[in-house]
């Protein structure tokens, strides 16, 4: 029990960092002021000065959030692989569909494409990394969105409704 405690302290001071480091980046983003000069389709536009900093850390949270939900899930997923009793198999579940979601991901990153395009106003996007991601995403989404079809699908008919 005393090590369970410990697990949601660490949890809840985590999570507190987090929330204090993202309320002194939206600060700065909003209070700190503008300055940044560009120019865009021939009007001056100015930015606040801190918009590099508050996409960073968005990503940044991101990435964490993606990396935590992943990881705590494949590990249940893999403490979950000897299933005993009814009630362990339902609740091991949720690390399977991490498992899959990880894998979907995966194959999408390796399908990805990095050929350089154009968009809807004529500029070309060439940045490699930007044309994987959002194929990346695209993929994953297509795949997860068809998954989530074809189980809702199933769940409604009741071919796999639970026997008493």
């Amino acid at each position: 029990m005393k090590s369970e405690n410990k697990q949601i302290s660490a949890s809840k001071w985590t999570l507190a960092t987090l929330l204090i480091i993202s309320a002194v980046v939206l600060v700065m983003f909003y209070c700190v002021g503008f300055g940044d000069t560009i120019y865009s389709h021939d009007k001056k536009l100015t930015s606040p000065r801190y918009t590099d900093l508050l996409i960073i850390w968005e990503y940044a949270l991101v990435a964490i959030c993606i990396g935590s939900v992943l990881c705590f899930g494949i590990a249940a997923g893999i403490r979950n692989l000897k299933v005993k009793t009814k009630t362990q198999s339902r609740t091991g579940f949720a690390g399977w569909v991490f498992i899959f979601t990880f894998i979907v991901i995966a194959v999408s990153y390796f399908l990805s494409s990095s050929t350089p395009i154009r968009k809807g106003d004529g500029t070309l996007v060439e940045t490699a990394w930007e044309l994987q991601i959002s194929d990346v995403c695209l993929l994953s989404i297509y795949v997860l969105v068809a998954v989530s079809i074809i189980c809702s699908i199933i769940s409604m008919l009741g071919i796999f409704k639970a026997r008493k």
